[in-house]
């Protein structure tokens, strides 16, 4: 049955859900010059900006191969040509057998791209989660502070947990105002598995700040670690309040109501999160994809598959199958 699952649901959504994507040597090249670009991309970027930003990265791999490819034709045929003159010196002009067209697509191979990037990509979701919108608080404006702050970004950059709790610390002990130094802290933590610790400085951080993007969603995403759903389930709903236009609110109530059973609702907010995904060009939208299979499997298993049906329809979805 999800064999067939999958079918249906790549006709839903019009492109392929199927994780299980032939990983080639060419489409490691290709993720791999992307990733190098995504790392480069500004932490600081609003997320519309950061996605799309994260798109032209994997275009501009592709098209960077493609290109690649074309001039290596090109190369081979001007060798073979050249191969059949017996006196290259007396040749004026040069005329290859054929064509060879450098016609560009940089959508080719993006579904795949994409998916790989999410996959093997890791400064990709570090940089989509970290949504710091400045304000007075945001940066201290005491030298030692920031340098602390600057070497622990490179560290968690490293995946240097340790030693970023260990600098960003050193940062709010010198400025206990530095929100951003708050919320890299507590994002460290939560990496390493002290959710408690991350909430606690994301609370700080909301306390400067309490339309702070970066903790109000990850202190949802810290109490869903911690096993606190009724918690996490709050924040969320609060996150999704005053920004009523980012899908992490709906992605992250579907997935709590996923843990409660409660598929319904859960539809209802992963659909909502894939269609703002979309809109913005983010790769995260192969995720909500995948939820969305798995609720479908668990409606089907406890006999509500026509509520799923219902639910697609509300929001203008079809299926063929």
């Amino acid at each position: 049955m999800k064999k067939k699952l999958l079918l249906v649901l790549t006709v839903l959504f019009s492109i392929s859900v199927n994780a299980q994507v032939e990983t080639s040597d060419k489409l490691e090249s290709i993720s791999k010059a992307a990733c190098e670009c995504i790392y480069e991309i500004d932490l600081n970027e609003s997320k519309e900006i950061k996605s799309e930003k994260i798109s032209d990265c994997i275009k501009a791999a592709i098209s960077a191969d493609q290109l690649q490819s074309k001039l290596t034709e090109l190369f081979n045929k001007t060798k073979d040509t050249l191969d059949k003159i017996e006196d290259i010196t007396k040749v004026d002009t040069l005329t290859l057998d054929g064509d060879v067209n450098i016609v560009i697509n940089d959508k080719e191979n993006y579904d795949e791209v994409e998916e790989y990037l999410y996959e093997n990509c890791p400064v990709m979701k570090t940089i989509y989660f970290t949504d710091n919108k400045r304000h007075k608080n945001s940066f201290s404006d005491r030298k030692k502070a920031m340098k602390f702050y600057e070497e622990g970004q490179t560290a968690f950059a490293n995946e240097e947990y340790a030693k970023a709790i260990t600098l960003f610390n050193k940062a709010v002990k010198i400025d206990k105002n530095f929100a951003f130094a708050w919320d890299n802290l507590g994002y460290s933590y939560r990496r390493l598995g002290n959710y408690k610790q991350a909430i606690d400085c994301y609370k700080k951080s909301l306390a400067l700040d309490p339309k702070g993007k970066m903790p109000l969603m990850n202190i949802a995403v810290a109490y869903q670690l911690d096993n606190d759903l009724k918690s996490s389930k709050k924040a969320y709903q609060h996150f999704g309040e005053l920004y009523p236009d980012d899908p992490e609110a709906f992605y992250g109530l579907g997935r709590i109501y996923m843990f409660e059973d409660d598929y319904e609702p859960a539809l209802d907010n992963m659909i909502k999160a894939y269609m703002l995904y979309v809109e913005m060009e983010s790769p995260y939208n192969i995720d909500a994809q995948k939820h969305i299979v798995m609720i479908y499997n668990s409606m089907e298993e406890n006999g509500t598959i026509e509520k799923f049906y219902e639910i697609v329809k509300k929001h203008n979805l079809t299926i063929n199958e």
